[in-house]
């Protein structure tokens, strides 16, 4: 039996981690995203779907919630724009259901009123292709690391429209 010499074991582990560093530099780990819902046309109404997204080394993969099924795959070469906008809407169910819970609670009333005339926003990311598309509703959490996370893996930039404040 050959005995292998130190110094030529420690050359082959070195080698083996310089590959290993070699190779997992050059593929990026996928980023995946939650809390986003995919809108999507049925018949005359809109369906929201509960997504995630992962951003892969050469394309965006929109996956269905439960069944891990692939919806909708964009290469990022294919994407020809993208867009932000948010929308306002007022608070009328939760300021509602305080209001009513306000006649065995008197003291919610006091917090049903502020929140019932408050307003939340719902924020959208459009992406297109050539011959596809995908509305996104992107969860308040995460728009502030999605929206740059999509520009530096596509190297498209997002267009906001409207005001941003």
């Amino acid at each position: 039996m050959k005995i292998i010499s130190k110094s030529a074991l420690a050359a082959a582990i070195i080698s083996l981690l310089i590959a290993q560093a070699a190779a997992f530099a050059q593929t990026p780990a996928a980023q995946t995203y939650r809390n986003i819902e995919l809108l999507e046309p049925s018949g005359s109404a809109t369906k929201e779907t509960s997504v995630r997204v992962e951003f892969c080394s050469d394309s965006m993969v929109i996956i269905g919630g439960s069944g891990r099924a692939v919806l909708k795959e964009m290469k990022y070469a294919d994407i020809t724009a993208a867009e932000y906008s948010y929308t306002k809407k007022p608070r009328w169910k939760t300021g509602l259901g305080l209001g009513a819970a306000a006649f065995v609670f008197p003291a919610l009333f006091l917090i049903a009123i502020p929140i019932g005339f408050s307003k939340h926003r719902r924020h959208w990311v459009t992406v297109r292709t050539g011959n596809d598309f995908a509305v996104l509703k992107v969860g308040k959490g995460i728009r502030k690391i999605f929206i740059p996370a999509f520009e530096t893996r596509s190297g498209v930039r997002i267009t906001a429209l409207g005001d941003d404040k």
